[in-house]
């Protein structure tokens, strides 16, 4: 068997098999990466800075500042040899160094780079996935405040890499549960109890990556660059959007499972709800009206959560050119309520009023969310015999209507 032009781990093909079950090189790269990279360009004051995922023949560059993404054979790769080092490599000229030397990235065949330094991306599982790396075309040092950021910042990538991983499998397992509404039951149970599972182990990354880049803030030369500052703060908010999620996907776990059913004033329910969203209500300066209000047999706890997600989603999408308007009201029927929460934003267009309540489904990915609320209520509605419509405000805005059955029997 010829011998590889590479370095190889110990571990190769469990590394392998590691590096495949992150889908790293299959998925669309988290936008979370981007970020780091330029603290790392920011951090250690060098031009380039590029996260380099190895793979069985390639250096994949997922990331990078100064340097085109882009894919090189791993036997040309500085990081190719630096996978395989037990600690993290700092090289201030590359020409003196005989690990790389001989690299065409140094020779100039490929490029001229004479300083490099790069810190293993390691797993919880041990193996490592590629590096987090900086260098120049010019010699330098890093200071060991420097060193010490850049192993911060590759911990953090292990961090994303591992909450997208879980974020995916959670995707997945939600989906699955959901074309099981015929096992509503069953797969409730299931659901609350993989959520919790799951939850947990989201929370573990999700605490080192908030630990690891408020640690980053009090880095002198990150708190004294405006720029590098900004980075840092995107992190942060980047996580603390993934913890809203987590707590949506809780939710909807949670949603449609054993009801207590009780008789609920909604009326005494709508201006709870208003009293927790005061202070959006508030910032975007919105009318909430709540018309006389039936008291229904019902779940209080999870018809709070639907009143609170449709109101909390009509002052999401207002409108900019006229202020925000809610009505909370309801019609009886023959066979129930139709309990109507109408706003007067920006509508949603007829063919997308079905779409937007599956599950990750956002017609506007520019604002905040997870595209998981209206599935939640969507799954409260079902869970107590009744259904969830929306429909389209008089002049504009949309309606959304919860029809629940005088005899309320949960599904």
């Amino acid at each position: 068997m010829a011998k590889a032009s590479f370095p190889v781990t110990a571990d190769e093909p469990e590394r392998l098999r590691v590096l495949q079950r992150y889908g790293i090189l299959t998925a669309p790269v988290p936008p979370d990466l981007a970020s780091i990279v330029e603290l790392a360009s920011y951090v250690c004051q060098v031009p380039h800075s590029v996260i380099n995922i190895i793979s069985a023949e390639d250096a994949n560059l997922i990331a990078a500042v100064g340097f085109e993404p882009t894919v090189c054979a791993r036997s040309d790769s500085m990081c190719a040899v630096t996978l395989v080092e037990p600690a993290p490599v700092f090289v201030p000229d590359a020409r003196l160094d005989p690990r790389f030397s001989d690299n065409p990235w140094v020779s100039g065949d490929h490029g001229n780079i004479r300083f490099y330094a790069a810190s293993q991306l390691r797993t919880p599982e041990g193996p490592v996935l590629g590096t987090l790396c900086v260098f120049d075309t010019q010699v330098r040092q890093l200071t060991a405040s420097q060193r010490s950021a850049l192993d911060k910042l590759a911990r953090i990538v292990v961090d994303v890499l591992d909450l997208h991983r879980h974020q995916a499998l959670l995707h997945q397992a939600l989906q699955a549960a959901d074309e099981a509404r015929s096992e509503l039951e069953r797969s409730n149970r299931a659901l609350q109890h993989f959520a919790g599972q799951v939850s947990h182990d989201l929370k573990n990354p999700l605490t080192g990556i908030l630990g690891h880049a408020e640690n980053l803030i009090d880095i002198p030369a990150i708190a004294n660059d405006p720029d590098a500052s900004f980075c840092a703060q995107r992190v942060i908010s980047s996580a603390h959007r993934m913890r809203t999620m987590i707590e949506d996907v809780l939710s909807l776990a949670s949603a449609g499972g054993q009801l207590h059913l009780e008789p609920v004033d909604l009326n005494a329910l709508a201006h709870a709800v208003i009293e927790d969203l005061d202070s959006p209500i508030r910032t975007h300066q919105a009318r909430v009206t709540v018309e006389n209000l039936p008291t229904v047999i019902a779940d209080a706890t999870q018809l709070r959560l639907l009143l609170q997600n449709l109101v909390s989603n009509a002052l999401k999408f207002r409108r900019a050119d006229h202020p925000c308007q809610i009505v909370i009201t309801a019609g009886a029927h023959r066979h129930g309520w139709d309990i109507a929460v109408i706003d007067n934003g920006r509508g949603i267009p007829p063919q997308d009023r079905q779409r937007v309540m599956d599950l990750f489904t956002r017609l506007h990915p520019h604002l905040e969310g997870s595209g998981i609320g209206l599935a939640t209520c969507q799954r409260i509605a079902t869970a107590h015999g009744g259904a969830l419509r929306l429909e389209e405000t008089p002049g504009g805005g949309t309606t959304a209507v919860l029809t629940l059955p005088t005899d309320t029997t949960p599904n």
